[in-house]
């Protein structure tokens, strides 16, 4: 599948040109607004779980300038995954969105390839998730190895649940 140029500073203040980047399906361009992140989560992340994330430096949202005036927040396929990690961190676990961001935050390092790297789960059958039990959250919160294949497993799943084989490049492009 081939993606479309990410946003770039032009993209963002121009908008004509973020308003004809938003005309391609979010999978090809890999910048979502709120609205398409909640719904590509597998669990609630609307605009008050953003800005939580947000407001903890969790996640860094673009800035974008709608057509018809006024601004914009996009965010980076990079960040939605972190997300998504966070919610499904949060929801086995039993943790606070905070703490889940937290954790994360904590072995970024550890997380960081997978999170950059996640094209690698285009086409490969998605790896299940399975609950943790209660031993498991303590090598959570003690094994970045044990957080790095959770993270690999939710972003498998993600990526198999919102169909990246399905979307197809514009005719222009291949």
């Amino acid at each position: 599948m081939t993606i479309l140029a990410t946003c770039n500073d032009f993209t963002l203040r121009e908008p004509t040109a973020l308003g004809a980047l938003l005309h391609y399906d979010w999978r090809l361009r890999t910048v979502l607004t709120d609205a398409e992140v909640a719904a590509a989560v597998d669990q609630p992340a609307g605009p008050g779980v953003l800005r939580q994330l947000q407001r903890l430096g969790f996640v860094r949202a673009l800035h974008g300038v709608r057509p018809q005036g006024g601004r914009m927040r996009l965010w980076s396929m990079e960040d939605v995954l972190k997300v998504q990690i966070a919610l499904t961190l949060r929801a086995a676990s039993g943790l606070t969105l905070a703490a889940s961001a937290d954790l994360i935050a904590r072995n970024s390092a550890a997380l960081e390839p997978e999170i950059t790297g996640w094209r690698r789960h285009l086409g490969a059958p998605a790896a299940g998730v399975a609950s943790l039990r209660e031993g498991d959250l303590a090598a959570l919160q003690t094994s970045a190895d044990a957080l790095t294949r959770l993270a690999s497993s939710t972003i498998a799943r993600f990526i198999d649940r919102n169909r990246f084989d399905a979307v197809a490049a514009p005719a222009f492009l291949l």
